[in-house]
């Protein structure tokens, strides 16, 4: 029995992992699946969803044990997914044990994201970019760079304090439509359809509507079916916000 609910524990960790991270459902699915495989499990039975994971492990004596794994905040983080696979495939091959795996993966997933000044410029340097590339100027790469590092620079408030995505895309949108507005105060030959375009392209669900249709491709309807609702969703909210700011500045 413990060492089932070990594999247990370490299968559904691995499988939220790579939920929260990004990552499309099916690959949890066949993580679980290879990682049993790996730790002498035949008889598994893995569900994912973009929401949780259920999962139910069988042994040969007869013993079954079943968990549901609620996944509630998703964000796109490449070092957790390639850390987790990393740890998946040691497994599958059986260089580490169940018990090993599970310490390893409680590691990943205690880890912090990337530093926040190197995220905060990046971003800032991809809006700016996007600007360029949308036929700004050099004074709204300047504008696209501010509105590119305030964009991250809020969002880890908003997830600690468990703000739906769908609102961070409303508050986003806005804030970042009122300081291009403010810009065009200050320069007011700036053209703010570059400066807002570069800015929420970092933002708009590129993975997300590419996973989507991974999904339905392979089959799971519901997992596609969800996916391309948030995702529409998202696009839907963050445009809202910067029709509100708009319509605002225009009011006044």
């Amino acid at each position: 029995m413990d060492a089932i609910s070990t594999t247990l524990d370490a299968v559904c960790l691995a499988a939220r992992i790579i939920l929260e991270s990004g990552g499309e459902t099916y690959r949890a699915e066949e993580t679980v699946e290879r990682m049993c495989a790996g730790l002498g499990i035949e008889h598994v039975d893995a569900l994912a969803l973009p929401t949780g994971i259920m999962l139910t492990l069988s042994a040969d004596g007869g013993t079954s044990l079943t968990r549901i794994v609620r996944v509630r905040s998703r964000n796109i983080n490449l070092k957790r997914l390639d850390d987790c696979n990393q740890v998946s495939r040691q497994v599958a091959h059986g260089e580490m044990s169940a018990a090993e795996a599970l310490n390893r993966l409680r590691a990943i997933h205690a880890s912090s994201l990337t530093r926040l000044p190197l995220i905060t410029l990046a971003g800032a340097l991809s809006s700016a970019s996007f600007a360029m590339m949308l036929g700004g100027g050099w004074i709204d790469f300047g504008i696209a760079f501010i509105c590119g590092a305030l964009i991250q620079l809020v969002l880890p408030p908003l997830s600690r304090h468990r703000v739906p995505p769908l609102v961070s895309g409303l508050v986003l949108g806005f804030l970042t439509t009122l300081i291009t507005l403010l810009g065009t105060l200050c320069f007011p030959s700036v053209t703010i359809d570059p400066i807002i375009g570069g800015a929420i392209m970092p933002m708009l669900p590129g993975l997300a509507t590419t996973n989507a249709i991974r999904d339905t491709i392979r089959g799971d309807l519901v997992s596609g079916g969800a996916r391309f609702t948030e995702a529409i969703l998202t696009a839907v909210m963050i445009a809202a916000g910067i029709c509100i700011m708009l319509s605002m500045w225009r009011g006044f």
